[in-house]
Parts: C-alpha cells; structure tokens; sequence
C-alpha cells in the first residue's frame, strides 16, 4: 500500500539555508563569500523556472550551500567555495549545482542497482566521468580484487551486517541467516576526482591512484542486502561519535536525524580488527565523505529529486507524441553532458 500524501512521521522534504552569519567574513573570507552567493541564489531564483526536467533554482541554492557546511574536511571546503566563487553569474551557478547533484548525490545513487557480485540490473543513473576505467563492477583484475577481499572482510567483521548485527547466511545453513552483501563506502560510479577533492584526501591515497583502488579493505564493510541498497542510496549512513570511543559511529538516517534530540534513541556500531594490518577496518575518510554526501542529499532535498528522476527514466521507453516525457528525457542529458 502506497501514501498519497505525507505522514505526520514523515521527515521534512528539506532543510533551509541558515542565515548568512555561519562564517566570519574575518577569519574566513571566501567561505562567507561562498555561502553568501549560495543565499543570493535563493532569492534570485523567486519567480524563475529551470530548464525542462532541471532541478528547481531554490534546490541549486539548498545544494551548493549545504556542501559548503557539510564538507567534510577544511580543504573540501576551501575546494567547494572556490568553484562557487568562479562563476560569473547565477546561471553558472545553477549549472555548477546540477552537475554536483550528479556527482554528489547521483553517483552514489547508481550504485544502489549495481552488483559487486552479480545478480542486479544496472541503474539507469550513472556519474559523469565516474568509474569504467576504475575497474568498473564488471569483471577483470577489480572484479578479483573484490572476490579475494570479500572473504578477508566477512571474517574481520565476524560474518555480520556492522549496522543490523544480523548473522550471515554465510557463516551456517542459509536459512539460519541473512543475506549479506560485501559493500564500497566509496563505489566506482563515482567521479572520484571531483570527491577527492571535497573530501580532502591526499595525493597518495589509493583512491587517488591513476587507476583508483575501490576493492580495498578499508572502503568495504558487510551488510545485509536491505541495508545494503540504503546505505548505497544515501539512506543510512555513519557518523563519528563525538566523544570518539573505540571508533564509534552513530547509525544515522534522514528520519532519525530530522528528529536529533536528547530523547531520541540511539544507536552506534564499531568496526574492530584482530589483525589491522591484514584485515585494516574501513578508513574514517571514506565514511565522513559518504555521510557528507548523504547528508547534503537530504538538506537540500536532491535525494527525492534523483529517486524521482530515476523512477521517470526506468519508465520511459520512448518519448510520448505530446512532448510530456521531453522534460525527463532532457534532464538525463544534462546529467550525462555534465562533465
């Protein structure tokens, strides 16, 4: 059974810009700038529609500014802050946000209908510039990587999902258990030149490399396969516990987050090792760059706008005689000439 409208439990569509007082034009010049022009956006875009099958101009806005507040690292910011600040006008502007929708939030979309292992349908939503020549979820040398690591990572994390704790069908008879799925934090369909940048890594991280290394230990966890396609759709993601004890992370999702009080319940999982030299456990760098991306996906609202543009594309076969799938078919275009 399907809503036909919100729920009183609902999370809310978005999160609004706060005002222009987060950063000191003093101490941080360009970030007060940067933001500034995200806000400007916002009013600029009163009364004017984007293209056909575009994100709205008020979306473009809640993007570029939540990616400036959510970047995971100082550099990541200085890097995001600098691209807003180079174009000339709001319609660059606009244009630099849809490609990061893609690149942000799209790309780890993708991934959500693709298979480590085999066994899924593609998904119709791919990144820009993002991973074939990574390896790809194809076969080959990754594809054996990922074979060999994946037994490595079912045993570091004791045959169970890290986020459920459910027991794996792997480790006893298969009705004993769930099913469990071998996930990258960080997936090939990803522009990983750009996330780079924004997530600050360094210049010889593996996932820097000419060809990068997603099938490594430290970019896996295990999951069962329901957890599996929310934390790849954005839907679930970790957070870093504040006090950091024994490298605790806090299970996060939109509805949980919408409602963060002293009341709400919470829940935390660990990652641990008897062996962080052969079986290390999964880099903190790559799971603060997917809770950004997740986090700016549901701030800004671009997760509903992508589920939705996703569905419109899996339903279009060809384009009807009125015109009225031009919208969609126009925006897989943008998204596909956004490089």
């Amino acid at each position: 059974m399907t809503r036909s409208g919100p729920h009183k439990d609902d999370p809310p569509p978005f999160e609004p810009l706060p005002d222009n007082n987060v950063f000191s034009h003093q101490t941080h010049p360009s970030w007060h700038d940067a933001y500034a022009r995200c806000t400007r956006l916002f009013f600029w875009a009163v009364g004017r529609q984007p293209p056909p099958g575009a994100a709205s101009y008020d979306m473009c806005s809640r993007v570029l500014g939540h990616l400036v507040l959510e970047a995971p690292t100082e550099s990541g910011r200085d890097w995001v802050c600098k691209r807003i600040l180079s174009c000339p006008d709001e319609q660059a502007l606009a244009r630099l946000a849809q490609k990061f929708i893609f690149t942000f939030i799209g790309a780890f979309k993708a991934s959500a209908g693709q298979s480590l292992s085999g066994g899924r349908d593609s998904s119709s939503l791919s990144s820009p510039g993002g991973g074939s020549a990574a390896g790809g979820l194809g076969g080959g040398a990754a594809h054996s990587n990922y074979q060999d690591n994946r037994i490595l990572v079912l045993e570091r994390d004791a045959y169970k999902c890290t986020i459920t704790g459910s027991l794996g069908a792997d480790s006893g008879p298969p009705a004993q258990g769930a099913l469990l799925d071998v996930t990258l934090v960080i997936p090939p369909s990803v522009d990983i030149r750009t996330l780079s940048r924004y997530a600050g890594l360094s210049n010889d991280d593996p996932l820097c490399a000419p060809t990068p290394r997603f099938y490594r230990l430290e970019n896996m966890l295990t999951l069962d396969d329901d957890v599996s396609d929310a934390f790849r759709s954005l839907n679930v993601w970790l957070e870093e516990e504040k006090q950091q004890r024994n490298g605790e992370y806090q299970i996060v999702t939109w509805q949980s987050s919408a409602e963060d009080s002293e009341e709400s319940p919470r829940y935390t999982t660990a990652f641990t090792s008897t062996d962080l030299r052969t079986r290390p456990v999964p880099s903190v760098h790559y799971l603060r760059l997917h809770a950004a991306c997740a986090r700016v996906a549901h701030k800004s609202g671009a997760a509903a706008y992508i589920e939705e543009l996703a569905r419109d594309i899996a339903r279009l076969t060809v384009l009807a005689e009125d015109g009225s799938s031009a919208g969609v078919l126009a925006a897989a275009l943008a998204r596909a000439a956004a490089t």
